[in-house]
């Protein structure tokens, strides 16, 4: 497997991807092709903003992307969006796919990474070192 930033020209493939991926079990949510490519475009084009994408001769085979916070004691990096091609889960492509990210994110000096991430999806971060964060919790309002 090799790996490469991501840039504003992968935003077509990646969004494929990414609607294949997240229309799919278990988040059935009903990205369009279209909706994808303005959500990657958006996060592509924010600063502080920083992803990798997995590929093989075949293709892209999964990415990770989102954006360098900083706080007053130091810098965390959000990931926004993490996901391997349907046909290619559960082959260890998402955790070598991670095991990159982090490397590279210690590398610009990142001290931590968070994420938020479905209940369904917990024991896949907790294997790989994610634990929840004391103190906080994820709100939302419907407006």
């Amino acid at each position: 497997m090799d790996y490469r930033e991501i840039v504003i020209g992968d935003v077509a493939d990646l969004a494929k991807i990414y609607a294949e991926t997240f229309n799919s079990d278990p988040w059935y949510d009903k990205w369009t092709h279209e909706t994808a490519e303005k959500r990657l475009s958006q996060m592509i084009s924010n600063g502080g903003f920083f992803g990798i994408l997995s590929y093989n001769e075949e293709g892209i085979t999964g990415m990770i992307m989102g954006e360098s916070e900083q706080y007053f004691d130091g810098v965390i990096f959000n990931i926004k969006e993490f996901c391997v091609k349907n046909e290619l889960r559960g082959k260890g492509i998402g955790t070598e796919l991670l095991k990159e990210f982090e490397r590279r994110l210690r590398g610009m000096g990142i001290r931590e990474a968070v994420l938020m991430t479905n209940l369904e999806d917990e024991d896949f971060y907790k294997k790989r070192g994610f634990n929840r964060s004391r103190g906080v919790i994820y709100m939302g309002k419907e407006i």
